[in-house]
């Protein structure tokens, strides 16, 4: 198999989304959607046509907006912090490159999958959003790769997927499982699951931990450990026309202790709510 024009496409249409993605901020917990949720939010969302079974460049581009909002869980920060991104994509059987990143599916059959991801994390707060974040070094944007998997059990799917940081923003790791079940009923196509993500050390101490020299008066030194989130999500999907779709998601993440016991930090959870518009071609 000649895969020349594979990479040729995953190059060009990787240095779109990287170069789009970074000039939009965003935050750690503004997240529409859970890695799990958003490979079947995907599939539910893209038109099973002939062309676009073609494994690697039969697909279709996507076109659209995502609208968010999220609780803010850091210190002194606004209750709520709003948002919007675009939606660029394009989406073959094999092949998924977008904002969101990149899923190419190195082997896969009727049950299961196996793919290679990659994708930015961007900075987890902006030291300006509170008074308790000022003197905060920043954080840097990462750039991550991994490998992510499906399986189908019973009436759902269970899916896997690591990621690591390659250019050292935080130097950690992160893998999240999950289960999900998607139904239709009539038009609408639902999806409710939940799952587990956990966060090195390294990961942790980006997004909440504070280093002696950020250390003040009402900013104590902390050294997180590993922490395990865990996460209940839904989304639904409505087919206005063959190419038009809106998708609704919401979800929510419990933090646990070794976020909670940040100065930073004065949350114990994430509630978070997306629409999508998305348009196929």
């Amino acid at each position: 198999m000649n895969l020349r024009p594979f990479s040729h496409l995953l190059l060009k249409s990787s240095a779109i989304a990287i170069t789009v993605t970074a000039a939009i901020s965003g935050q750690a917990y503004a997240q529409t959607a859970t890695p799990g949720q958003r490979e079947i939010i995907r599939e539910q969302v893209n038109p099973q046509t002939e062309d676009a079974l073609k494994p690697w460049l039969g697909g279709n581009w996507q076109l659209g907006a995502i609208g968010r909002v999220s609780s803010n869980p850091y210190r002194g920060a606004d209750s709520v912090d709003p948002g919007a991104l675009p939606v660029l994509a394009y989406d073959a059987e094999r092949l998924h490159v977008a904002l969101d990143g990149i899923d190419a599916k190195v082997w896969k059959n009727d049950f299961a999958s196996v793919s290679v991801l990659g994708g930015l994390r961007m900075e987890p707060f902006d030291s300006d959003d509170s008074s308790y974040l000022n003197g905060l070094e920043e954080r840097d944007m990462a750039f991550e790769a991994g490998i992510g998997g499906s399986l189908r059990l019973w009436r759902g799917e269970f899916r896997a997927n690591y990621l690591t940081d390659l250019n050292d923003a935080y130097g950690g790791h992160e893998i999240d499982v999950g289960y999900y079940l998607p139904t239709n009923y009539e038009k609408f196509r639902f999806n409710v699951g939940g799952g587990v993500t956990w966060q090195s050390e390294e990961l942790v101490d980006y997004n909440v931990g504070v280093r002696r020299n950020e250390v003040r008066a009402d900013r104590g030194f902390y050294a997180p450990d590993a922490a395990f989130i865990p996460h209940l999500d839904f989304s639904v999907t409505y087919p206005v026309t063959e190419r038009f779709a809106v998708v609704g998601t919401s979800g929510v993440r419990f933090l646990p202790d070794e976020y909670t016991e940040s100065s930073i930090i004065d949350e114990d959870y994430v509630l978070s709510a997306g629409l999508v518009l998305v348009y196929t071609f």
